[in-house]
C-alpha cells in the first residue's frame, strides 16, 4: 500500500493519533519547516476540503483519486485483517 493511500485512509478516518504516528515513521514531515501535528492537520484540512469541493469540476478529479487511494488501502487493510484472523485458526 503507497504511503499517500494509508494517509487517505486516515484522513477519512479522521485518525488524527494514528496520521501523526505514520507520518512520524515515514520521515515525510523532515523537509517542511513544520511540525508532525501541523502537517497531519494540513492533510485532514486537505482532504475534508476535496470532499467539501466534489462537485465542483476543478475538484473532480482530486475527489476521483482520492476516492481511489482510499478505496485501495481499505481493500489492503481488510486483507491483511483477514490474514491475521486466519493465523490463528487451526487447520
Amino acid at each position: 500500500m503507497s504511503k499517500m493511500s494509508y494517509i487517505a485512509y486516515l484522513c477519512k478516518e479522521d485518525d488524527r493519533e494514528a496520521l501523526i504516528d505514520e507520518l512520524n515513521m515515514s520521515g515525510l514531515t523532515k523537509l517542511t519547516g513544520k511540525t508532525v501535528e501541523e502537517v497531519a492537520d494540513g492533510f485532514i484540512k486537505a482532504y475534508n476540503n476535496i470532499k467539501l469541493q466534489k462537485n465542483n469540476p476543478a475538484f473532480e478529479k482530486l475527489n476521483e483519486i482520492q476516492t481511489e487511494m482510499i478505496k485501495d488501502a481499505t481493500n489492503k487493510i481488510s486483507a491483511a485483517s483477514i490474514g491475521i484472523r486466519n493465523e490463528d485458526k487451526e487447520i
